[in-house]
């Protein structure tokens, strides 16, 4: 099958295929004489893995990292791989508190607005308005 039919399959855009070929996340794909790409349903289910990964939050060169050692077929590489996972939900982790700290910080002006939120923006209103007629 062609490319388009194998972005519709995986659910993954054209170009990105090309540059997932492209960094080595996945195999080189056959090609036929004239030097189209054609796709087999292996490839297919790479692909599928590749993007439910991606969508797992992981990132490009972990992963490629992560896709080279799988390709080896190496059980000695097993925790390497799992090093590389557990790196990933490591940083994973650590965004989701980055996040759920940012998330409090605006719930909190959110919940204490007149208090804490008004008597700031009366002075941001000002500066922005001095600035303004600088300007003219």
């Amino acid at each position: 099958m062609n490319i388009k039919k194998a972005a519709e399959l995986s659910g993954i855009k054209t170009d990105n295929i090309r540059y997932y070929e492209k960094i080595g996340l996945i195999p080189k794909i056959a090609r036929t004489e004239s030097g189209l790409r054609t796709f087999n349903d292996k490839d297919i289910k790479t692909l599928k893995f590749v993007k439910h990964m991606r969508e797992a939050g992981v990132q490009i060169e972990p992963l490629t990292r992560y896709m080279k050692l799988v390709a080896k077929g190496e059980v000695s590489s097993k925790e390497a791989r799992l090093e590389i996972l557990q790196n990933q939900v490591d940083q994973l982790r650590h965004e989701i508190l980055k996040k759920q700290e940012v998330l409090d910080y605006l719930t909190y002006k959110i919940e204490h607005y007149d208090e804490v939120m008004a008597p700031s923006e009366s002075d941001l209103i000002d500066l922005y308005l001095e600035k303004q007629l600088e300007e003219k």
